[in-house]
Parts: C-alpha cells; sequence; structure tokens
C-alpha cells in the first residue's frame, strides 16, 4: 500500500519530495561509481560558478532561486571541499564574491562528463516516459513562485466562509 500514491493530488509535494529524494539517491550513486564525494544539492551553485566565473550571494541565490541561507550552507560545504572560496566585495565589503578555486576548476571536467552522461540518461527517460514532466514541473513552479496556492486556497476559504 501507498498511501502518498493513494492520496493522489492531497499529497502532491509528498509525492515531488519524494521523487526528488530518489532522483538525488540514485546521482549520489552516479557520482560514488566514479569515486567522487560530490552531492547533487550542490549540483546548481557549482554548475553557476562554471558559467560565471565570480557572482555575489545575493546574485547566485536569484539565479537559482533558492534562499540567501541554502547558498551560504552550500558555499561553506563546498569549501570544506576546496572547490569554491568566497571573499569580500571589492566594492562593498558586506557583499560576498564566489567562485571556483584552481582545485574547484581542475575537477569541473570530471564533473562535466558525469553531467552529459546524466543529461542522456534523463533525457531518454523524459521522451520516453514523460513527455510532459518538464513542462508540468515548470508550470508548477511559476504557480508556486506568485503564491498561487495560497492565494487561491485563501480564497476559497473565504468564499466558504461566506456561505
Amino acid at each position: 500500500m501507498d498511501i502518498i500514491k493513494e492520496l493522489g493530488p492531497l499529497a502532491i509535494a509528498s509525492r515531488m519530495k519524494r521523487l526528488a529524494e530518489l532522483v538525488f539517491k540514485q546521482a549520489i550513486n552516479v557520482y560514488r561509481v566514479h569515486g567522487i564525494d560530490f552531492e547533487p544539492k550542490w549540483f546548481p551553485l557549482f554548475y553557476l560558478l562554471s558559467q560565471k566565473e565570480s557572482i555575489g550571494v545575493m546574485e547566485a541565490s536569484e539565479h537559482l532561486n533558492i534562499s540567501h541561507p541554502a547558498v551560504i550552507q552550500f558555499v561553506k560545504e563546498l569549501e570544506k571541499k576546496g572547490w569554491v572560496m568566497s571573499e569580500k566585495s571589492p566594492e562593498d565589503a558586506r557583499k560576498r564574491i564566489l567562485k571556483l578555486t584552481e582545485k574547484g576548476w581542475a575537477f569541473l571536467p570530471q564533473l562535466q562528463e558525469i553531467w552529459d552522461n546524466i543529461k542522456t540518461v534523463n533525457q531518454q527517460l523524459i521522451s520516453k516516459e514523460a513527455h510532459d514532466l518538464m513542462r508540468s514541473v515548470e508550470a508548477f513552479e511559476q504557480y508556486f513562485l506568485k503564491d498561487g496556492f495560497y492565494i487561491d486556497y485563501y480564497q476559497k476559504y473565504i468564499d466558504e466562509k461566506s456561505k
């Protein structure tokens, strides 16, 4: 019995979290096969830094659409690995600038090869099993980014109360 599956639309957030956990677990296994201690949660920030070369914490937060504290947490973890560094901005001492270290740049080709393989497998899965998955995920993200659920729920609640 799979209660989350049986709950259907009521448990969509739980179902998506479970799917994300399954994907992350598999990705961790892929990295381990290559002898790499790399967490999938670091991927967006590491990739962003490989594209931007240097970026402020707030700007990274905006590009990734994740919280400032989440970026800080990932930076601390990546700094411990020696792959990322942060330094004060020359223009504003309150602002932290992030960049890959030499070790991070040296590590990038190995990660890029893995990412290319993961992308190929994901593309095959999406085209074979879930052709509308990416479009549906995008629609969900946009809806929730605009507080759609809360507003719709609240309006329904107000409508019910006024009856």
